[in-house]
Formats: C-alpha cells, sequence, structure tokens
C-alpha cells in the first residue's frame, strides 16, 4: 500500500514583518482564503485509487490540480489551527506570533484552541477511517492533500502503523512525500 501525502501548493498572501495579536488572526484568516501559485506535481507514476483533501481552499485547489477524478474532502487533514499567546495591542514580528504559538501547541497550552492531543487525534481518527475503507473498498494507492504543520503529526503516525517514508519537518510546497506499507 501507497500514501503519498502533498503540502499544498505556495499560498499568495502578504504578511506584514509587524503585528498585533488581532493582525496576527486576521493574517491567518486571510492566508485560509487566498489563492495559491499553481506548479506541477511529480507523482512518480503511481495510479492513485482515491485522492483526500482538506477543507481548505488551498489544498482544495491543489487537489484538483494533481487528481483529475474525484475528491474527498476532510476536516480531519485541515491545518492545525495557531492562536497568539495572548492578546496585544503592541505591535511584534510575525516569527514571534508563530513560533510561540506552536511551543504553545506542543505544550497544551491553553492559549490554543487546538493542541497537541487534539492535532495527535484527528491524525489517528483519518487514518483509522483510511484503514476501514482500503480494507472495504480493496484500495492500494492513497493521495492525500494537506497542510505543512499537520503534515508531520500524519506522518509520525503512518510510522507507528508500520510505514516507511522519510519523516519531514518542514515538507514543501507541492512535493510529493512517499509512504509504503507491505499489506498481506
Amino acid at each position: 500500500m501507497k500514501i503519498g501525502l502533498v503540502r499544498h501548493f505556495k499560498v499568495n498572501c502578504h504578511k506584514k514583518i509587524f503585528m498585533t495579536s488581532k493582525e496576527f488572526k486576521e493574517w491567518e484568516e486571510n492566508y485560509n482564503k487566498s489563492d495559491v501559485t499553481i506548479k506541477d506535481v511529480e507523482l512518480m507514476g503511481i495510479k492513485w485509487d482515491k485522492c483526500y483533501s482538506s477543507t481548505l481552499i488551498r489544498a482544495l485547489i491543489t487537489a484538483q490540480n494533481v487528481y483529475k477524478y474525484d475528491i474527498i474532502q476532510n476536516d480531519l487533514i485541515r491545518e492545525t489551527i495557531i492562536d497568539p499567546i495572548f492578546k496585544s495591542d503592541f505591535k511584534l514580528p510575525y516569527w514571534f506570533w508563530a513560533v510561540s504559538g506552536r511551543v504553545a501547541w506542543y505544550f497544551n497550552n491553553k492559549s490554543q484552541e487546538e493542541n497537541k492531543i487534539i492535532t495527535k487525534n484527528k491524525a489517528r481518527q483519518f487514518l483509522d477511517l483510511l484503514q476501514h475503507e482500503v480494507k472495504n473498498e480493496d484500495t492500494e494507492n492513497i493521495l492525500i492533500v494537506t497542510h505543512g504543520f499537520f503534515m508531520y503529526s500524519l506522518q509520525k503516525e503512518l510510522r507507528k502503523r508500520g510505514f516507511s517514508g522519510k519523516l519531514t519537518y518542514s515538507p514543501k510546497n507541492g512535493i510529493l512525500y512517499l509512504y509504503e506499507k507491505e499489506v498481506h
């Protein structure tokens, strides 16, 4: 069985260098609605039986450009939400909000709407769903279009389930990452 993970295409969304906590959340909302730069994706000559996509527009546009059949949208593979760790009208660098939010996520801090436990559970639930469908439908090769930060949790869960493939901390946009497992 082969599972291909593709991070959505590069998003066309400008960000300010310095922003308040409110401006950071507004930027995230705009990012979630922004257009993408379409590019060719090397699918390694594999015949993909099914394609799943996050419900966020950047992933769906990517999926529609790499897979020409029906695409199954699923909220479980949406990007992990990032929240500012505190409210502030003082402008701080974008990287501060992004990094501190991810650190807070890692430590399951209450500032985050979605914490590490929730993200891990989403990855588990999605792969449980996939395994059930693969077994019932006799499908072999599944393509998944999702998001960079969430992909890491999905990769870790795939490896726990016996799939081989490279663990990538910072996946590139529009690149296929392949995971394989012998199924008997």
